[in-house]
């Protein structure tokens, strides 16, 4: 037996040689949700901000754009608030999403 740090066994992990985190069949859907999550991200924006630019150079009373849909979005009185009020809770969510990560990467 040999004396010094070279007498005590050294553990090796214990998994299988095939093992991951997230199986591939996991995985094989991500890409469409992803593009998904995109699409709706970008339509809802574009609706908001539709909204709040179309209060400002269109008057809603006498002009029609043509489109029922875009003259409905610019009447509406929901998404002229909502705006500016989310703009500053994603700012604060985004700050403390990173602040989280790095509490996480350095402890």
């Amino acid at each position: 037996m040999r004396g010094g740090h070279d007498a005590v066994p050294v553990p090796t992990m214990m998994k299988p040689s095939g093992w991951r985190w997230n199986p591939p069949e996991e995985g094989r859907d991500v890409r469409l949700l992803g593009l998904c999550l995109c699409v709706v991200s970008a339509s809802v924006i574009a609706t908001m901000a539709l909204n709040v630019v179309g209060r400002v150079f269109i008057d809603v009373n006498s002009q029609s754009t043509g489109w029922n849909f875009v003259d409905a979005i610019i009447k509406d009185d929901y998404y002229v608030y909502a705006l500016p009020t989310l703009i500053p809770g994603c700012i604060t969510y985004v700050y403390f999403n990173w602040l989280a990560s790095q509490f996480f990467a350095h402890t």
